[in-house]
């Protein structure tokens, strides 16, 4: 479950953007609604992929620290 969360945000994300987009195009015009959604979506996708990418530099700092002698 640790691991699959900021896939699901970046997922959840994608969904509400791509979702937002299409329905704006379906109905011709904007609604601030619908760009909310479409804003909320890219901030989720966002928040998501900062996460993995700090757990990533972390786990490499914390495994180099650990092999290290002291």
């Amino acid at each position: 479950m640790y691991e699959a969360k900021p896939w699901a945000l970046i997922g959840l994300g994608a969904v509400l953007v791509i979702g937002a987009t299409v329905w704006s195009l379906a109905a011709g015009y904007w609604t601030v609604w619908r760009g909310l959604l479409l804003f909320a979506g890219a901030a989720l996708a966002i928040i998501g992929g900062a996460t993995l990418q700090l757990r990533q530099d972390y786990r490499a700092r914390s495994k180099w620290r650990r092999e290290m002698p002291p």
